[in-house]
Protein backbone atom coordinates (compact mmCIF):
# COMPACT_ATOMS: atom_id res chain seq x y z
CA UNK A 1 0.00 0.00 0.00
CA UNK A 2 1.31 3.41 -0.55
CA UNK A 3 2.64 5.42 1.69
CA UNK A 4 -0.26 8.64 0.46
CA UNK A 5 -2.81 6.03 0.90
CA UNK A 6 -2.34 4.69 4.26
CA UNK A 7 -2.05 8.65 5.31
CA UNK A 8 -5.28 9.20 3.70
CA UNK A 9 -6.69 5.82 5.24
CA UNK A 10 -5.40 6.86 8.45
CA UNK A 11 -6.83 10.37 8.04
CA UNK A 12 -10.17 9.05 7.67
CA UNK A 13 -10.45 6.98 10.18
CA UNK A 14 -9.24 9.37 12.51
CA UNK A 15 -11.78 12.14 10.82
CA UNK A 16 -14.72 8.98 11.21
CA UNK A 17 -13.76 8.15 14.86
CA UNK A 18 -13.99 12.10 15.78
CA UNK A 19 -17.52 12.21 14.45
CA UNK A 20 -18.67 9.14 16.50
CA UNK A 21 -17.43 10.90 19.67
CA UNK A 22 -19.21 14.03 18.65
CA UNK A 23 -22.17 11.80 18.18
CA UNK A 24 -21.80 9.54 20.98
CA UNK A 25 -21.72 12.84 23.20
CA UNK A 26 -24.67 14.61 21.55
CA UNK A 27 -26.72 11.24 22.29
CA UNK A 28 -25.22 11.49 26.27
CA UNK A 29 -27.32 14.97 26.51
CA UNK A 30 -30.13 13.65 24.79
CA UNK A 31 -30.62 10.82 27.09
CA UNK A 32 -29.98 12.68 30.16
CA UNK A 33 -32.16 15.59 29.18
CA UNK A 34 -35.08 12.48 28.61
CA UNK A 35 -33.94 11.00 31.70
CA UNK A 36 -34.74 14.09 33.55
CA UNK A 37 -38.42 15.26 31.85
CA UNK A 38 -39.16 11.70 32.70
CA UNK A 39 -38.26 11.29 35.84
CA UNK A 40 -39.12 14.90 36.98
CA UNK A 41 -42.92 14.34 35.05
CA UNK A 42 -42.95 11.06 37.30
CA UNK A 43 -42.78 13.29 40.24
CA UNK A 44 -39.22 12.94 41.36
CA UNK A 45 -38.03 16.45 43.22
CA UNK A 46 -34.96 18.55 42.36
CA UNK A 47 -33.20 16.85 45.50
CA UNK A 48 -34.25 13.35 44.76
CA UNK A 49 -32.51 13.82 41.33
CA UNK A 50 -29.47 15.11 42.63
CA UNK A 51 -29.61 12.20 44.88
CA UNK A 52 -29.77 9.72 42.18
CA UNK A 53 -27.48 11.39 40.23
CA UNK A 54 -24.35 11.31 43.16
CA UNK A 55 -25.75 7.26 43.04
CA UNK A 56 -24.84 7.05 39.40
CA UNK A 57 -21.58 9.16 39.81
CA UNK A 58 -20.89 6.88 43.03
CA UNK A 59 -21.36 3.58 40.49
CA UNK A 60 -19.06 5.22 37.49
CA UNK A 61 -16.57 5.91 39.65
CA UNK A 62 -16.30 2.24 41.09
CA UNK A 63 -16.24 1.12 37.60
CA UNK A 64 -13.29 3.20 37.08
CA UNK A 65 -11.53 2.00 40.24
CA UNK A 66 -11.57 -1.51 39.62
CA UNK A 67 -10.71 -0.50 35.72
CA UNK A 68 -7.75 1.23 37.08
CA UNK A 69 -6.75 -1.36 39.46
CA UNK A 70 -7.36 -4.25 36.60
CA UNK A 71 -4.76 -2.40 34.33
CA UNK A 72 -2.31 -1.97 37.09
Amino acid sequence: MSDKFASNVTNHQSAHAGVAEIDRSASARILARSFYRELRASGYTPKQLLSISTELIDLITQDLQAERKGAA
